[in-house]
């Protein structure tokens, strides 16, 4: 349980939510590993919550669009997120 703790700590530290959404996305059934899980659902909570903050403006970084594409799949039918992911391709640089 510590080393876990451990773990997550470090990883939160280092925020490296690009590396460990590449792994989830390489490695069969890389998001049920626990640490992973963790770090991409921490990483979405926190986009999800400045969406909801901002639910008519806020325009997401590559980095939170990259995380809240992986779980696109929750957002299927919700209006909110059909308006995220359109503001973030209309404020998107060709």
């Amino acid at each position: 349980m510590a080393v876990t703790t451990i773990a997550y700590t470090e990883h939160e530290k280092c925020g490296d939510v690009p590396l460990t959404l590449e792994i989830a996305r390489e490695i069969p059934d890389g998001e049920s590993i626990p640490i992973i899980s963790y770090i991409l659902e921490a990483a979405l909570a926190q986009v999800w919550q400045k969406i909801m903050d901002q639910p008519g403006s806020y325009v997401m970084t590559i980095e939170e669009f990259a995380v809240f594409n992986f779980f696109q799949s929750r957002f299927a039918n919700n209006e909110k997120a059909r308006s995220a992911r359109e503001r973030y391709w209309d404020n998107t640089s060709a």
